[in-house]
Parts: structure tokens; sequence; C-alpha cells
């Protein structure tokens, strides 16, 4: 939006002076906000997204930290080398699924847009087959560690739910970032599947998500410390899978690299998933496909840089997102 949007600012004040229904009001907010943003008066518009956020507090889902915590800490301890090797005997040889994973805003709709644009790729966009499969899986550990004998047929199921999307595309993209937590058992399942991890500067994703108005599937996006916690955990599982996995099977893109050398950083992920180059993905924007994410507009324009290093223009307003420059760059 530009300053020549008056009207549509007076409008949107006017509506906002009235009273609304709740999720009303919030949408208008992070609107306000983004308008705010596009037309670089930073002040008002961290307070309209904060405003947003408060708002959302009220009738979102509670995060619980200790319970992530925990989570991660079984998931670590479950699926260690030495357990996800074991596993991989009874896995699947096949090499068409691969996995774009990260945190929400950290690229991967765009990811998956360069790479669906190459003739041979089918984006299948954000599959929830792994968040089902690992708590099966968990289930079956505890009757007496009987987890393993469920990856033969959890390989089969998830093949059979890509041949439905697409019958004869050589790879197929899963892009389901919280597909983070579930790296373990997705490489036990397809020792030979590919999987590309998005980093993208900490502030600059958690300040993305808290621009964004998120589902109640993210209970953590509303409040900055909420969002540190959950940055960390995830940061702690992906350190994991960086530590037992071998170099071939994950692929880590920095967003800031992508963006300012896509032409290098697409045929480094063309190479890594065993396909040759093709230029269609150099015009990702032109490629007429369904994108439902919240980046859907954002993957219809030429790459750009102007969301890197957009934190800085928020600098006073960080408070514990600061502590996120802390965490070893690897993270």
């Amino acid at each position: 939006m530009t300053r020549d949007d008056t009207a549509w600012l007076k409008g949107t004040e006017a509506l906002l002076a009235k009273r609304l229904p709740l999720r009303h009001e919030i949408s208008l907010r992070y609107a306000l906000g983004k308008y705010f943003d596009d037309v670089k008066q930073f002040d008002a518009a961290f307070a309209s997204y904060r405003q947003a956020n408060e708002l959302t507090r009220r009738y979102g889902s509670r995060y619980d930290r200790a319970g992530l915590t925990e989570r991660v800490d079984r998931i670590i301890k479950s699926f260690d080398a030495a357990q996800i090797r074991q596993c991989q005997s009874r896995g699947n040889a096949s090499e068409r699924p691969v996995f774009i994973v990260g945190m929400p805003r950290s690229g991967t709709t765009l990811t998956e847009q360069i790479l669906a644009s190459h003739p041979a790729v089918f984006g299948a966009g954000e599959l929830t087959f792994w968040q089902t499969a690992l708590t099966a899986y968990e289930a079956a550990e505890l009757k007496g560690g009987e987890g393993a004998t469920l990856i033969p047929g959890m390989a089969r199921d998830y093949l059979e739910r890509l041949t439905a999307l697409s019958a004869d595309a050589q790879r197929v993209i899963d892009k389901m970032p919280l597909n983070f937590m579930n790296v373990g058992l997705i490489s036990a399942a397809f020792p030979q599947a590919r999987i590309i991890h998005l980093k993208r500067h900490p502030i600059d994703t958690g300040l993305s998500i808290y621009f964004q108005y998120f589902s109640h599937l993210h209970p953590y996006a509303n409040d900055l410390d909420n969002l540190v916690h959950y940055y960390g955990e995830y940061a702690r599982i992906t350190d994991h899978w960086r530590a037992v996995l071998p170099a071939t099977t994950l692929l880590e893109v920095p967003y800031e690299a992508l963006i300012e050398d896509q032409e290098g950083w697409t045929r480094r992920m063309l190479d890594f998933i065993g396909l040759p180059w093709d230029a269609k993905c150099l015009d990702f924007h032109q490629t007429d496909r369904v994108v439902i994410t919240l980046s859907k507009w954002q993957v219809r324009q030429k790459i750009h840089a102007s969301s890197a290093g957009r934190w800085r223009n928020y600098e006073k307003f960080l408070g514990p997102l600061q502590s996120l420059l802390n965490l070893p760059t690897h993270s």
C-alpha cells in the first residue's frame, strides 16, 4: 500500500471506531499494521500489530511451554542415530518424496514454488500426514517398542497419498514447515528422501509470525516471550537432526542467501534432489498452481530482498526477541 491509499485508511479507522465483532476487529488491525509498515510508519505499524495480537489472545489456544519442551525431549531421545538406522532397514527406498521444513514464515512457500516450477516436480503443499504418523509411532513404542513395525505401512500409505496427488511427477514436495518435528520418523521411513531446511534470520522470522493472523494451531504466535521459547525448541530439535543425519539427507538453505542468489541456490537444491537444471525455476512467479498459505501473494512476484533485515525497523520494540541474536549462528 502507499500514502495514496488515504481513503482506505480513513475507512478502516472509521470502522475501528465502531463496535465490531472481535474477529473483524482483529483482521482490520492486522491490515492496518500492514498499511503502516508499507508506508514506513513503523511505530504506528507495531502498535497496530500489538493490538491485533493482544485481541487474538482473548480466544486463542493456550501455549504450553512445558509440554512442547517435553515433546522435543521425547523425540530427540526416540530418534537418535542408532534408532533411525535401525528403522531404516524397514523403510522404503523411494526418492520421490521431498520435504521442505523450517519455521513458519521462513521461506518454505517460496522454495516450494521455485522447485515446483520444474517440469518433473509437483508441489503438494502442506500435508498433515506425519503429525498423525508420529502419534501412532509413539503409541506403538509405549506398547513395547513396536514403533518400527509401523514403518513399512507408513511409507506405503504416504506414497499412495502422493500418487493420488500426482501420478507421474519424479519428485513430490511436502512443504509442511512443522515437519521439522518429524524429520527423524520421515528419514526412518524414507532413507533416500531429501529434506530441505529453510533458515531465516531468527528475529525476522519472529516478527513475520507476529505480524500475521495465524490460526489456533500456532498459539505461541501472539506473544513475544512465547515466540522466543518456541524458536528455541525449534533450534534445539533441528540441531539434533543436523547431528544425527548424514549430509546427503539434509540440505540447509539460508533464506537471505536464496533471495540474493536465486539461481545458484536453485541449482544446488535441484542437484540435491537429483534433478537437472531447468530455467523455468527462475520464473517461479509465473507458475500457475494453487498456493493457499499466507505467502500466496509473495510467490506471484519476482524475488526481492525487502523482507531481509526488516527487523531493524522495529529494533526498539523487539524486547525478548533480542535474545534470539544470542543463538548459535547455525541455528
